[in-house]
């Protein structure tokens, strides 16, 4: 029954993501509506972590910036819809690449490179990208691109996103927890490796940062792999310049991660991030539950 639902609802899909972008923006401000004004999807918790994160602003300034949080993530939805079955050059124009040297240079002649990247903007458009070489002037090509997801709780919802993010082929998938044995596996072969660390850390990982004027427990997995095979890491910052475009830029954190100090990189990461944050404000995703409290 399930499987059948689940093919429905891609169908579905699929058919809404052959209307034009125009089209899907303006379901894009009807979904705002919804979210917003008549489910209030997760408001208690965008208004506590924006409040929380940025103190000296005033309530009014608050509601302000939840407000466009939610034409983002509703602008965020669409567009991921409209990719599904956009062509990849189509997909292209929304996304500006700078710093790329940087990039290249990690990779070096066939390297393992570690990019880590927040929930910034649109982060579901990186799995639909053009050829990385002749769009970007990359060194590296499209099937040594590995993008690392976190299974959903729910089986049904993580099989349909999953459908949406394989649909272009234009990335490898790995979950999470299969990443160090893909790394050790492919440590010959070279890779960017996209690692979305902003997320909860799991029981007993990550640590203790100061974050967005909070204590945060950060993810630091990535660190200790990068550590342990002497790997560069990169952070990937990503800004929603106007709608339907967005920069992202390469920034350099370590050359070798085995010659930094324990905790320098997930730190340098944490710093990176929140800049980027500071700089975009409502286009980070508040809605997570990133601030957990503990009882």
């Amino acid at each position: 029954m399930y499987r059948i639902l689940r093919w429905i609802l891609i169908g579905v899909l699929r058919m809404f993501s052959w209307l034009p972008l125009g089209v899907h923006y303006f379901f894009s401000d009807i979904l705002y509506f919804i979210l917003y004004k008549v489910l209030r999807y997760r408001l208690s918790v965008v208004i506590t972590n924006i409040s929380r994160s940025f103190p000296e602003i005033d309530y009014k300034e608050v509601r302000r910036l939840a407000k466009e949080f939610y034409h983002s993530l509703s602008d965020t939805i669409v567009e991921a819809i409209w990719a599904f079955t956009s062509s990849r050059e189509k997909v292209a124009k929304l996304l500006d690449f700078t710093g790329c040297d940087v990039l290249n240079e990690a990779y070096g002649e066939g390297r393992n490179v570690i990019v880590l990247l927040g929930h910034q903007s649109n982060w579901e458009l990186y799995t639909s990208l053009p050829d990385l070489q002749k769009h970007y002037g990359l060194k590296m090509d499209n099937d040594h691109f590995f993008y690392i997801y976190k299974r959903m709780s729910s089986d049904f919802s993580d099989k349909v996103l999953m459908k949406i993010r394989t649909a272009h082929k234009a990335c490898r998938l790995i979950e999470k927890n299969n990443i160090a044995r893909t790394l050790l596996k492919n440590r010959d072969e070279g890779g960017i490796y996209y690692f979305i660390a902003d997320q909860y850390p799991d029981k007993g990982s990550g640590i203790d940062l100061q974050f967005l004027n909070q204590k945060t427990k950060v993810f630091n997995g990535p660190e200790i792999l990068a550590r342990k095979l002497s790997l560069p890491v990169v952070y990937f910052d990503v800004e929603r310049v106007r709608r339907g475009y967005y920069r992202s830029e390469y920034v350099m954190i370590c050359e070798d991660a085995s010659k930094t100090e324990e905790g320098y990189i997930t730190a340098e990461y944490a710093r990176l991030l929140e800049r980027g944050i500071n700089k975009n404000r409502p286009n980070w995703l508040w809605s997570h539950k990133r601030w957990k409290i503990k009882k």
